[in-house]
C-alpha cells in the first residue's frame, strides 16, 4: 500500500479561492520562472491582495507544495478512471493513463522557457511529496496489473508497475517538445502493451 502524503500546509480557504490561487501561481511560475515569480504576481493573478494571499500561504514554497499535492490528487483520480475504462486494450489503457498522469502539466512545462526551472524547483522544494505521489502512482498501476494475468517471467505486478513508471519518468528528461513527449508515451504504451498481452 502506498504511503500517504506528508503534512502539507492546509490553508483555511474555500476550494474555489484555493484553485484560483494555485492556478495563478502555476501561471506565474511558468511565465516568470519559479525564482523570479513573486507573491505579488500570484496575488495579482488570483485577484486578491498580497496581504490576503499571506493569510493563506506563508510563502512560494507553501504554494508550490500545495500545487504539487493538488497535481498528484487529480492525477491519481484521472489515472484510475483511464485504466478502468471498459473495452480498451492494454495499450490503450496505458496510453490513456500516461496522459492522465501528467494532465496539462507537461504541456505547460514543455511550452515555457522556464519549464526546467519549474521541474527543478519542484524536486528541491517538494521532493517528499513527489516521492509519495510516485509511490501512489506505482500502487495504482500495480493494482490494475494484479487484476490480469501477467506473462511468465515479466515479474510481479508491483515490479512491472515500477518498470512502467521508471520508463515514463525517463521521458521527462529526453523530450524537448510536447509532441516528442506524447510520441514517447505512445511508444511506451505500445511496448508494454505488447509485452503484457
Amino acid at each position: 500500500m502506498a504511503r500517504n502524503f506528508p503534512n502539507v500546509i492546509a490553508p483555511q480557504v474555500s476550494a474555489d479561492r484555493q484553485d484560483s490561487i494555485l492556478d495563478a501561481a502555476f501561471h506565474a511560475f511558468a511565465t516568470y520562472g519559479y525564482r523570479r515569480a513573486t507573491m505579488e504576481d500570484i496575488a495579482r493573478g488570483a485577484g486578491i491582495s498580497r496581504t490576503a494571499l499571506y493569510v493563506h500561504y506563508r510563502n512560494k514554497e507553501d504554494i508550490l507544495r500545495r500545487l504539487v499535492l493538488r497535481f498528484f490528487e487529480q492525477a491519481l483520480q484521472e489515472i484510475r478512471i483511464a485504466l478502468d475504462r471498459p473495452g480498451q486494450s492494454v495499450e490503450q489503457a496505458l496510453l490513456s493513463a500516461f496522459i492522465a498522469k501528467d494532465g496539462k502539466f507537461m504541456e505547460a512545462v514543455l511550452a515555457t522557457p522556464h519549464g526546467n526551472e519549474l521541474l527543478e524547483a519542484g524536486f528541491s522544494v517538494t521532493g517528499d511529496l513527489i516521492a509519495t505521489g510516485e509511490a501512489q502512482f506505482i500502487a495504482v498501476f500495480a493494482d490494475w496489473l494484479a487484476q490480469r494475468p501477467l506473462p511468465q517471467g515479466v515479474g510481479t505486478a508491483s515490479e512491472v508497475a515500477q518498470a512502467i513508471m521508471a520508463a515514463v519518468k525517463g521521458l521527462k528528461t529526453s523530450a524537448r517538445t510536447i509532441e516528442e513527449y506524447r510520441a514517447g508515451q505512445a511508444r511506451l504504451a505500445r511496448l508494454f502493451g505488447l509485452a503484457l498481452s
